[in-house]
């Protein structure tokens, strides 16, 4: 059987849940293929999503929020007409490879899925993969076979932005697999090198490195003890890698800098405490490695939603800025936060292994399964 996902290359969260799912399925025994959608689209159209979403996404994370609130209150076809362009595109790829099954992990491949059902006569089973905690613009308008939602909690939600309640299924966001390892905090520490320092926290603000960590780590060493380490990841942040080692150079011993790392879900079991900005896949994946969750608010728009859904419930800790960030630190290293408190309260309120789930369904939902 062959499973096909249709991914997004805006930001790395989309294309972590691919993988996770590429993982999932391979792991089941059936084939399985990850293709970027944008590549379906027009070569100037792709560049503006693609490029334009990074850009205001590092740069001017206040205007992405401008957008993404509009679009939640004024949904226009023009997002849906854009991608719509990319069906043809998509139908002879789906003509050569003829999978038996696709995945959607972002809303704009979803939508060309759509326009391929209802305008093409395509009858291939789909899935859609939300991957925030949030119903985004444009899910109710989607035909798809099931929808999988991060959590129970988000259902009336989902059905109020028009996803019918029979097609919805809280499965959880896929994240690989390591990040569900019962990883005991110094094996990791001692393969990452950190075995000797008394308290970790790890600064990592997505692939692209948005928000103000430069500040933030800043704040962060100013208030760390002598045997604490912080590690700053700045992903694809050159700019920001650069700036950070020669604002700690000086103070290695206690602040580690790292651009891209494929070593994330070590960090994360190695860690105390994981200082973030409200990613989908990232909140994913601290609740599968169990690791404290302390969430800067670096980009308003749909993780707005994700840091309100898990602060709200005492998932996690949150600081709009360092003027508040610099209390809850202080709180932690007193004692008077208990972060056990919060992973004890995450426990059993998540749906566990969301990729092998939806490998189910899919490949269960498949014309030629057995």
């Amino acid at each position: 059987m062959h499973i096909l996902i249709l991914s997004c290359n805006t930001g790395g969260g989309h294309n972590s849940a691919a993988a996770a799912l590429e993982e999932a399925i391979t792991d089941l025994g059936h084939q399985c293929s990850v293709i970027n959608a944008l590549e379906f689209l027009p070569k100037a159209t792709s560049e503006l999503l693609s490029r334009g979403h990074n850009f205001l996404y590092r740069h001017t994370p206040w205007l992405f929020g401008v957008g993404y609130r509009f679009e939640e209150k004024y949904q226009s076809a023009m997002i849906y007409d854009q991608n719509a362009k990319g069906a043809g595109p998509l139908l002879k790829v789906l003509q050569e490879r003829k999978p038996d099954a696709v995945i959607c992990v972002h809303v704009f491949s979803a939508m060309m899925m759509t326009e391929l059902r209802r305008n093409y006569g395509v009858k291939l089973p789909c899935w859609f993969v939300a991957t925030d905690y949030t119903c985004s613009p444009g899910v109710g308008e989607l035909d798809m076979d099931g929808f999988c939602i991060p959590h129970k909690d988000l259902t009336e939600e989902f059905i109020a932005g028009g996803v019918p309640a029979e097609k919805i299924i809280p499965t959880g966001i896929p994240v690989r697999k390591i990040f569900s390892l019962d990883f005991p905090q110094q094996q990791a520490r001692q393969m990452l090198g950190l075995e000797h320092h008394r308290r970790v926290v790890v600064l990592a603000c997505g692939s692209m490195g948005a928000g103000p960590m430069r500040d933030t780590a800043r704040c962060i060493q100013s208030l760390l003890a002598e045997n604490d380490k912080l590690v700053a990841i700045c992903g694809s942040n050159k700019r920001l890698r650069k700036q950070l080692e020669e604002d700690f150079w000086y103070q290695s011993h206690q602040v580690q800098v790292l651009g891209f790392t494929d070593q994330m879900s070590l960090y994360m079991h190695a860690a105390d405490l994981l200082i973030t900005k409200a990613g989908g896949l990232t909140t994913a994946e601290a609740l599968e490695a169990e690791v404290p969750v302390l969430y800067l608010d670096a980009v308003p728009g749909c993780e707005t939603h994700n840091l309100d859904f898990m602060a709200d419930r005492g998932f996690c800790l949150a600081a709009s800025c360092d003027e508040d960030l610099q209390p809850v630190l202080m709180g932690i290293q007193s004692g008077a936060i208990d972060l056990d408190t919060m992973i004890q309260r995450r426990r059993g309120n998540f749906p566990r292994h969301a990729a092998e789930t939806i490998a189910r369904l899919a490949c269960g939902a498949a014309p030629s399964a057995e």
